[in-house]
C-alpha cells in the first residue's frame, strides 16, 4: 500500500481535493449551490405552469400559489356537484326506462290479449254462418298497413 489507497485524503480518480481541505469545501460548496439552484429553477418553473394554467393569477408566486388552491378547491367543488347532478339524473333516466319498459310490456300483453279476441270473435262469426265482405278485407288488410 504505497500509494496511499487506504488514507481518506486520497484522491482515487486523481482529479478530485482531498477531502478536508479548502479546494475540497470550496467544491462541495460549489456542487451544493448548483444542487440548489436546480432544485429553485424547478420550483419556479412549477409555478409559471401553474400561473399558465391558472386563471387570474398575478406575476408574485406567493399570489399564483393562493390562486391555484382557490382554484383546485372550486374545481374540486364542481366535481362533487356535477357527480351529485349526474347521479341524480342516472336515477331519474332508469327510473323513466324501468316505467317505459314496464308500459310496452303491459301494452303487448293488451295488444296479444286484443288478437286472443279478434280470432275468437272471428270463429264465433264463421261458426254463425258470417262471413266478412271483400270491403271488409281490404279495409282490414289496410289498417294493417297502417300499423306496420
Amino acid at each position: 500500500m504505497g500509494n496511499n489507497e487506504g488514507s481518506p485524503s486520497a484522491t482515487p480518480s486523481g482529479n478530485k481535493p482531498a477531502v478536508g481541505t479548502d479546494e475540497w469545501h470550496k467544491v462541495r460548496r460549489d456542487n451544493h449551490k448548483e444542487v440548489e439552484r436546480r432544485r429553485r429553477e424547478t420550483i419556479n418553473e412549477g409555478i409559471n405552469e401553474l400561473a399558465k394554467i391558472v386563471p387570474g393569477c398575478e406575476k408574485n408566486k406567493g399570489s399564483i400559489l393562493q390562486r391555484a388552491v382557490q382554484f383546485i378547491t372550486q374545481l374540486k367543488e364542481n366535481e362533487s356537484q356535477n357527480i351529485e347532478k349526474w347521479t341524480l339524473e342516472k336515477l331519474l333516466t332508469e327510473q323513466a326506462i324501468a316505467e317505459l319498459s314496464a308500459s310496452c310490456d303491459r301494452l303487448k300483453a293488451e295488444l296479444s290479449q286484443v288478437y286472443k279476441d279478434l280470432d275468437a270473435w272471428k270463429r264465433c262469426a264463421q261458426r254463425s254462418g258470417l262471413e266478412p265482405s271483400d270491403e271488409d278485407r281490404a279495409n282490414a288488410a289496410g289498417n294493417r298497413d297502417d300499423e306496420a
